[in-house]
């Protein structure tokens, strides 16, 4: 990864004229379960996760987002005038959106139209890659996809970025650093992919989170990958999650190039293993057809009560992306 002050000097002078930041300020503790905007519970009328399914989603994103939304409230269910929001897409890689090794910068400039259309204050994209930020941003049509949008990128490298935060209900995980902006925002919306991942087999929400932490090699190599990959969602949990199922890779991933499925498909939810869940139900995942409980780190989390594999019937809605 390149050094900061590179970094810095390639958000500058990119045509979108956005800023890279590194925030300081308090460090607030990451919630197991962030109240909902309205400072009270989600309404029991609404559901809590919605599976958009046809190929609207493929031809007219902001159309299926806006339709994947409105059954839990809209994006005005969650943000509100002169709030931060940070969303955090996967940027872990420097490939071409048509590989799917990170989340279409498409869907991610149709949240931050509608995180805008609610006058929110501030709009950071955030993510700390597994490759040079700098290339990222350029081969996966980022910069042209955003530009001329109210946003601010956060490509993360550097320690002090990051804050320490207490696990209390994490099995392996017991402490970790977690990305500042994320912390200290009103609003935090994950943005991942559905694709396939050769150790924790799928990578959703909760795979993604690895995304916002500064020590990622303790996953790999200290602890057990799907305990901490579960202990890390009862200490960061967006309020909103967001996956995109457009085109699957199903095996070869995080990276890729790998077997594509198409299954046009938005998920969006305020349970991370729920919305994981339905999305390992898009496509098989190395040649066959999974159950969610078969993903451990999804089980593990269920298990942990950062949410439910198979919420009721009433809290899930499926809806028709019809072509335009």
């Amino acid at each position: 990864m390149s050094g900061p002050i590179d970094r810095r000097k390639f958000l500058r002078n990119t045509a979108l004229g956005l800023a890279s930041l590194s925030l300081g300020g308090r460090a607030l503790a990451a919630s197991a379960a962030p109240p909902s905007p309205d400072g009270g519970e989600a309404s029991a009328a609404r559901p809590r996760l919605v599976v958009g399914k046809g190929p609207g989603a493929r031809q007219d994103l902001d159309r299926a987002l806006e339709r994947v939304l409105a059954p839990l409230g809209g994006m005005a269910a969650f943000v509100r005038a002169g709030q931060t929001v940070v969303l955090k897409p996967n940027l872990g890689f420097p490939n071409a959106p048509a590989v799917r090794a990170t989340t279409s910068p498409w869907l991610t400039a149709a949240v931050v139209r509608k995180v805008q259309a609610c006058g929110a204050k501030r709009i950071l994209i955030a993510d700390y890659p597994c490759r040079d930020g700098d290339e990222i941003l350029t081969t996966n049509r980022y910069a042209e996809a955003l530009k001329g949008l109210p946003v601010e990128l956060l490509i993360a490298g550097e320690e002090g970025q990051f804050a320490d935060v207490a696990v209390p209900r994490g099995r392996a995980l017991k402490r970790t650093k977690v990305l500042k902006a994320v912390l200290e925002a009103d609003v935090h919306i994950a943005l991942p992919l559905a694709k396939s991942h050769g150790g924790a087999r799928f990578t959703g929400v909760l795979k993604g989170a690895m995304g916002v932490i500064w020590d990622r090699r303790c996953f790999h190599g200290d602890l057990d990958l799907h305990q901490a990959i579960a202990d890390l969602g009862t200490a960061v949990r967006p309020h909103l999650c967001i996956l995109e199922g457009l085109e699957v890779m199903t095996d070869n991933g995080p990276v890729g190039p790998g077997t594509l499925v198409a299954a046009d498909s938005l998920v969006a939810g305020t349970d991370p293993v729920a919305v994981d869940a339905a999305g390992v139900t898009l496509a098989p995942l190395y040649g066959k057809r999974m159950a969610p409980r078969q993903i451990e780190h999804l089980r593990l989390a269920e298990e942990l009560g950062v949410g439910r594999l198979e919420p009721p019937a009433a809290e899930l809605l499926t809806l028709e992306l019809p072509a335009a």
